[in-house]
């Protein structure tokens, strides 16, 4: 049998695998996260007719002579280009601004990566993805509470920032400030929730610079050992020791008079252990929204915002050994590197935009184009055929 035939039956079954992924590429042109495919193509298997030769003294070198027996699948490879931002107008669905994915398990514990943060939590409260498998993150293992004031940071400790959460914290001068040594007092209004630090100049007036009162060293005596005198009742486990201040510098002019800032509670996440399912343990929440950390909150009845905790992504060394699972699913198998995860924005992995999608990465010019090409490949390869055939019967023939 000639060996073009089985070229040609070889181009055709390559040919006929192009256009197998490049028409799933243009299915799923709007599917959300997905990534498109390319295929290469190989040589394969050589007859040799005669080999290779040197020279020596009676006649020159030859060059080997062979002949192919057609093509093959070398690869099919999925393109991780990352693709554009679809608005959907949902403060719970995630898109990963750089790289990794984001972490899902099933009932069974076994685990999928994905690039599609459509997320909801269900009637358990559990956090779910599209497929209402549970999307997994970190809980918080503490509360922490500050207020950015003046150019200070006030930090409340864990304890304190969950006691004040809500307050709004006032710095001023009481009276026109010119000793460098002003005494203070901290007044926290329990029923408007407030907390005023109040600077009173001193009677002294030292030589050096009189004006130079306003400095660090002050506000962090005023907030940590200074006297709190509270309107209302003072939230029990309070203590005014743990307070730190950070970032005020040295202030002469008074430019942080009345400054005000309020104290807002956040939490610190258990990082170093897996990721595992995220459950809001709150009941109802409303405006429930992912920030581009990856910590989600919500609004209780109260107007309490509370954390329920933090979405992890999973950076992967090598994506390309990820296996597709169908469902906008990825599988890590052989060859991925060592899988780590972290918070969204740390550690090489990209932050969330909140609100939108992924779109597909599927190029429809390039996909057309790659079509038209595979179509006359895969008829140039039929034409093979069909002489190979008329080849053969005209051999037969040759009896008449």
């Amino acid at each position: 049998m000639p060996r073009a035939l089985f070229s040609g039956v070889a181009g055709l079954k390559t040919h006929q695998t192009k256009m197998d992924v490049i028409g799933n590429n243009i299915a799923n042109v709007n599917t959300y996260g997905f990534k498109s495919s390319r295929v290469t193509f190989k040589d394969v298997y050589y007859e040799t007719l005669s080999g290779s030769s040197n020279a020596n003294g009676a006649m020159g070198g030859g060059n080997a002579t062979q002949v192919g027996y057609g093509s093959a699948i070398g690869s099919v490879d999925v393109l991780n280009t990352r693709s554009g931002f679809a608005a959907t107008g949902l403060g719970t669905d995630c898109y990963i601004d750089g790289e990794g994915y984001f972490v899902i398990k099933d009932g069974a514990g076994n685990e999928r990566l994905t690039q599609v943060g459509q997320m909801s939590f269900d009637g358990s409260g559990n956090l779910v993805d599209g497929q209402k498998n549970f999307v997994c993150g970190y809980p918080y293992k503490d509360m922490s509470g500050k207020a950015a004031v003046g150019g200070a940071t006030i930090n409340l400790d864990n304890s304190n920032g969950t006691l004040l959460d809500g307050y709004k914290v006032e710095i001023k001068y009481a009276t026109a400030v010119t000793g460098p040594s002003p005494a203070t007092t901290v007044a926290a209004d329990a029923d408007k929730k407030t907390i005023t630090v109040t600077f009173t100049p001193s009677t002294d007036t030292p030589a050096g610079n009189p004006t130079k009162t306003m400095t660090k060293s002050v506000l962090d005596t005023a907030l940590k050992t200074g006297t709190w005198a509270w309107t209302g009742t003072m939230p029990t486990g309070f203590v005014s020791s743990k307070v730190t201040v950070e970032g005020l510098a040295d202030d002469p002019t008074g430019a942080v008079n009345a400054a005000t800032g309020s104290v807002i509670q956040g939490a610190n996440f258990d990082t170093t252990k897996n990721p595992d399912k995220i459950v809001n343990t709150y009941g109802e929440l409303k405006d429930l929204t992912i920030g581009s950390d990856g910590t989600i909150t919500g609004q209780d009845a109260s107007g309490t915002i509370r954390i329920i905790g933090q979405v992890a992504i999973a950076n992967v060394p090598n994506p390309q050994a990820l296996t597709l699972e169908g469902n906008s699913y990825f599988k890590a198998v052989n060859n991925t590197g060592t899988i780590t995860y972290s918070a969204p924005g740390s550690k090489n992995v990209g932050q969330l935009k909140s609100g939108g999608l992924e779109t597909s990465n599927v190029d429809l010019a390039t996909e057309m184009s790659d079509m038209i090409m595979t179509q006359r490949g895969f008829q140039a390869n039929s034409k093979i055929i069909t002489v190979s055939d008329e080849m053969l019967d005209e051999l037969c023939n040759l009896k008449r």
